[in-house]
Parts: C-alpha cells; structure tokens; sequence
C-alpha cells in the first residue's frame, strides 16, 4: 500500500508540473499573438492616415492663414497694384481654397467682419470707390505636390469714369498723406481657407 502511495503522488507530482508547465506555454503564446496583433493594428491605423500640409508664403516666407495687405499711396493714374499669396500642397490629400475678408481700411474709412459680411465688403469696394481691388484665385481646388496662388490687385486709371469720385478721393488720398506720412492708405486682412471639402458643397 505504501508503495502505491508514493507512486500516486509522484504521478500527481508530474501531472500538476505538467499541467503548470502547460499554462505557462498558453499564457506566453496568448500574450505573443495579442502582441503580434496589437502591433498590426497600430500600425495599418498609422499607415492609413494621411497626412495634410497646405502652406502660405509671401516672398518665401510661410504665413498664417490670415494675410494682411498693405498700399502705401492711391491716386488717380496710379501704376497697378499687385500682391500674392502662393499657396503649396504638401501633404497626400488635395485641398479646396476659399478665402473671406475679415477687414478693410482704406483711409479713415474702416470695415470689419464684425458689421459686414465678405461679400458686402467685396461689393463696397466694387461699387463705393473710383478705384478697383479684386482678389481671385487661380487654382481653386489644388491637387497633391500642386501650387496655387491667390492674388490682390488694385487699378485706378487717370480717368475712371467717375470724375467726381476721381477728384473727391484724389484730394483725400493727398491730404491722407500730408497728415499721416507714415501710414499706409489701404489695408486689407484676407482669411485664406484651405480644406478638405468643397466650401460651395458641390
């Protein structure tokens, strides 16, 4: 009998060993294969992001979004003004541009997008003044690696076809100048716009 015994509990012996030994292999290969799948996991969600860099620069220096454009002088038979904003798509995504006008000063004349909207502000200029300053975009959806540029122009020929607004803000625009030397006339801040969908939701 006592024979028997110790042969049961050295078959017991050997099988709790056996059957531990048996846990600890399950419990690494679960933990191995979570790990194998977590990093596959982490990284298709990495590689499947895309990135998206759209930059402004002026003269090769990088912007913000919000550009602030600037006219020393306006007379009449002025040489045209002409700025731009060059606008680079860095990134994997294409872009859609828009752009908004947050303020205007021309003078002692100021507008802000507090009290008008872009486009009452655009059709001001359009319509108060004997001079013309327009904004457009060339490339209004650009692609991946593709440039786009985004300009301001000012004209205001010797005879504008308005020969009283000529003279009225051909006077102002001197005695602006003689009371404020240091000061520029026109000031225009542009919110430049680059995202993902169609601003016009087409």
């Amino acid at each position: 009998m006592k024979k028997q015994n110790k042969k049961l509990k050295k078959v017991k012996r050997k099988v709790r060993r056996s059957t531990l030994f048996f846990l600890i292999f399950a419990f690494m290969m679960n933990a191995f294969a979570w790990f194998i799948y977590s990093n596959k996991v982490e990284n298709s969600l990495t590689t499947g992001v895309k990135s998206w860099k759209v930059t402004f620069e002026q003269d090769g220096n990088d912007l913000m979004d919000h550009v602030k454009f600037e006219i020393d002088s306006i007379y009449p038979g002025m040489e045209d003004f002409s700025d731009k904003i060059e606008i680079k798509n860095s990134g994997e995504m294409d872009a859609y541009i828009s752009y908004s006008l947050s303020s205007i000063r021309i003078m002692d004349e100021v507008y802000t997008s507090e009290n008008y909207t872009s486009d009452e502000m655009i059709s001001i200029l359009q319509t108060a003044y004997p001079f013309q300053i327009t904004f457009y975009v060339d490339k209004p959806f650009i692609t991946t690696t593709e440039t786009g540029t985004f300009y301001v122009q000012l004209q205001w020929p010797y005879e504008s076809g308005n020969d009283e607004l000529d003279t009225y803000w051909g006077k102002k625009s001197y005695e602006y100048k003689e009371l404020h030397p240091d000061e520029t006339q026109i000031e225009i801040v542009v919110n430049i716009k680059a995202s993902q969908r169609n601003p016009q939701g087409d």
